[in-house]
């Protein structure tokens, strides 16, 4: 049952036990993706009270349910005193970490663990959730798609909806839809809900990468044999991921081949050690971000990322002691600028030439380029360049940049280099390329639709060799109008 404009009695209690006697007002998110409403009001008296320290947490009941709202934090509250009856305050609430809502009067045949989740493009768009007839489906769901685990075993990942009344511009009713993973979960279950929850988190990290949408868990339904418990996550302000590109691609893989292509990643990914899953994690999250960014940000994100994949391979001791490829020529210059120095009458030489001397030996230190780690990582996956030959290269010139020009310009601050086009089509690029990536690292077959030359990536303009290989040329005649202007009087 939903809670709904439930008006009850609450106590809140802050950091130090201090403790302050409430008037409360909640309503659940109407679906996961909506926030929730809690409003709190404070009784004022004619005495003095101290302040409550944050976090705070506040309880109380109403008809049969336990709310619970837990990492309470609050911007203001009324100071002072009122010789006024029944004078109110406003706890003027600045975050909520979880709202908890429990109810023991309840009956269910088998436990079972709802996950609640965002509303991604994805399961919106699914056959299943796209084509349901709401008239004929009388308990409200309907199954997605299935996946197992060897943690959580079965997982179903559903479409939910119920049936608001509403009075507006002469509507009197809408369908509330939400998505969820569910598993079944009796009084046999030991783990506790909090490593259960990151069981559930850790296979939603490879399904973002298939979804090209981040997918958060908004919280979750335990439907135990006499209780039900809810529990929604930051509940006045879901998280709800945007897309990463902004001409965003619909599919990495067929649809037919999604539950394959699925099963298999999640396997992979799962299985793998710490670092490969914390690589892909970093992947996921480059590909998927969940909060919006720039495109500049999302490519120089996903460049981070490709160097934390590269690092899979360990160096040797001697490939660590090479030095990058003008390295040599930048210690020869401040050697002989340290000599030159030291020759001078300047009474701050000597401060001066020990200054460069120690800059000198911290390129030295420096360690191997990125073109001798990425050699090194190449090597062990050999596949990796024919999926690197049809897209914009990773290394180039200064006439005709690769991905990797692009991203030291972004780092050094220097965006105006190139034009905002030519980032937005050579992010796209680098986004396929951590895509393949994530299959190739993880030892599964790279999706038909992300194959070279696949029916998916031939509907992308972008994805046009004579494209983008004039938007590639075009970055040195822009580069250079850039100079000239620059250096105009």
């Amino acid at each position: 049952m939903h809670l709904k404009d439930a008006s009850f009695d609450a106590v809140i209690t802050d950091k130090n036990g201090l403790t302050l006697e409430v008037d409360c007002r909640v309503t659940e998110p109407a679906a996961s993706g909506l926030p929730a409403s809690i409003s709190i009001e404070i009784p004022l008296s004619d005495k003095k009270q101290d302040l409550l320290k944050n976090p705070c947490t506040l309880r109380g009941t109403n008809d049969g349910f336990e709310i619970e709202i837990k990492e309470l934090r609050y911007r203001s509250i009324p100071a002072g005193v009122t010789r006024r009856k029944h004078a109110r305050g406003t706890f003027n609430i600045n975050h909520a970490g979880h709202l908890w809502v429990r109810q023991s009067h309840w009956k269910s045949e088998q436990g079972q663990l709802r996950f609640l989740l965002s509303p991604v493009r994805f399961f919106k768009k699914h056959s299943s959730a796209a084509m349901v007839n709401y008239a004929t489906t009388p308990n409200m769901t309907v199954e997605l798609f299935k996946l197992q685990t060897a943690e959580l075993g079965e997982i179903r990942f559903v479409k939910f909806w119920s049936v608001h009344h509403v009075d507006k511009k002469g509507v009197s009713a809408e369908i509330r839809t939400s998505f969820a993973a569910e598993i079944l979960c009796n009084e046999m279950t030991t783990a506790p809900i909090e490593q259960l929850v990151e069981r559930m988190k850790a296979v939603l990290t490879p399904l973002s990468i298939l979804t090209r949408q981040a997918i958060t868990l908004h919280g979750w339904v335990w439907e135990k044999r006499e209780s039900i418990e809810t529990m929604w996550v930051d509940p006045l302000d879901p998280n709800l991921a945007p897309d990463m590109a902004e001409e965003p691609v619909e599919d990495v893989c067929l649809p037919r081949d999604f539950v394959a292509n699925a099963q298999a990643l999640v396997d992979k990914f799962l299985g793998a050690p710490p670092d490969t899953r914390k690589a892909i994690t970093l992947i996921s999250v480059a590909l998927a971000p969940h909060v919006k960014r720039s495109t500049a940000e999302n490519f120089s994100a996903l460049f981070s990322t490709l160097e934390q994949i590269i690092a899979l391979e360990k160096l040797t001791k001697e490939e660590r002691q090479k030095l990058r490829e003008s390295d040599a020529e930048v210690i020869a210059g401040l050697l002989d600028l340290k000599s030159r120095l030291e020759t001078t009458s300047s009474p701050n030489a000597a401060s001066v030439a020990a200054r460069i001397e120690g800059f000198a030996k911290s390129v030295e230190g420096s360690g191997p380029s990125f073109n001798v780690r990425f050699e090194k990582f190449q090597a062990a996956y050999p596949k990796l360049a024919f999926y690197m030959s049809d897209l914009w290269p990773l290394r180039g010139t200064a006439k005709l940049p690769g991905l990797k020009q692009i991203r030291d310009s972004l780092a050094h601050g220097r965006q105006q280099e190139y034009s905002m086009h030519a980032i937005a089509v050579a992010h796209w690029h680098f986004a396929r390329l951590a895509e393949r990536l994530a299959f190739i690292v993880l030892d599964i077959d790279v999706p038909r639709g992300l194959h070279f030359g696949s029916v998916l990536l031939k509907w992308e303009p972008w994805y046009d060799r004579s494209e983008w290989n004039a938007v590639r040329a075009s970055c040195s005649t822009d580069h250079a109008k850039r100079v000239m202007n620059a250096s105009a009087p």
